[in-house]
């Protein structure tokens, strides 16, 4: 299936999400996407208090598609309208690289739960793929798409990246290999208070036929999250030893 029948298929599913971010003011996108299920998902109690090494390997290992997020926010540089929106991308590109890059912070981590865990089943399902191509599509064939997506996973990170450290300290990893949650919870609600006041909200000033695409890179990023999610709790509630689509090595 090609990103534009896929894309099709999806607006349509998430038309009735999207309606409702677009009818809210720009400035109250970021309280939408705090209020979204997707935000404070029950998954991720299951992160903290419940899951076994090798499920947090799962997890983990599961999204071996996920794009790079520096080459995503890199994308969204090339179509920026303002100059603060220029700037703000920037400060989010140089964050990457302090105090390390933030990729070999995540491998450093990705490493350390897959040697804890041995090898683990890698599942591949319909919403994992759904919530992986929200940013393929939007790298590929509409910037401005990926931009609303960048913004709610930025917004949504402390939430997330709270409940990873208490489950990686409760199963034992140390402050080393944690080292990219400690980052992230440093830098990533400036991030998201910079995707909304000085990327969206002067594009959209500068030209206003951005924003139903932004809003529907919001809500598609949030509904494919919460499908992504909802499975993920499906799984660890009654599916201990799903079949295996992939195998760790």
């Amino acid at each position: 299936m090609s990103l534009e029948r896929w894309w099709d298929a999806e607006r349509e599913r998430d038309r009735a999400a999207s309606q409702a971010i677009a009818a809210r003011d720009d400035a109250d996108w970021g309280a939408a996407v705090s209020n979204h299920v997707a935000h404070r998902h029950e998954f991720y109690e299951h992160l903290a208090e419940a899951l076994t090494v090798q499920e947090y390997a799962s997890f983990l290992l599961e999204n071996w598609a996920y794009p790079s997020f520096l080459g995503l926010v890199s994308k969204t540089l090339a179509v920026q309208k303002t100059e603060r929106g220029r700037a703000a991308i920037l400060r989010n590109i140089e964050d990457e690289h302090v105090p390390e890059p933030h990729a070999d912070l995540m491998r450093r981590l990705f490493l350390a739960v897959k040697r804890a865990a041995g090898p683990v089943p890698i599942a591949v399902y319909p919403s994992l793929i759904d919530r992986t191509l929200v940013f393929y599509y939007g790298y590929y064939l509409e910037p401005w798409h990926l931009v609303g997506s960048l913004f709610a996973v930025e917004a949504m990170a402390r939430h997330r990246l709270i409940h990873m450290g208490r489950g990686l300290e409760r199963l034992g990893f140390g402050k080393r290999d944690c080292e990219f949650i400690r980052v992230h919870l440093d830098c990533d609600d400036d991030h998201a208070r910079e995707w909304l006041d000085d990327v969206i909200a002067p594009s959209i000033a500068r030209d206003p036929s951005v924003r139903p695409l932004i809003a529907e890179g919001i809500a598609t990023c949030l509904e494919t999250s919460k499908r992504y999610l909802d499975d993920l709790v499906e799984r660890a509630s009654l599916a201990k030893h799903a079949p295996l689509a992939r195998s760790a090595q």
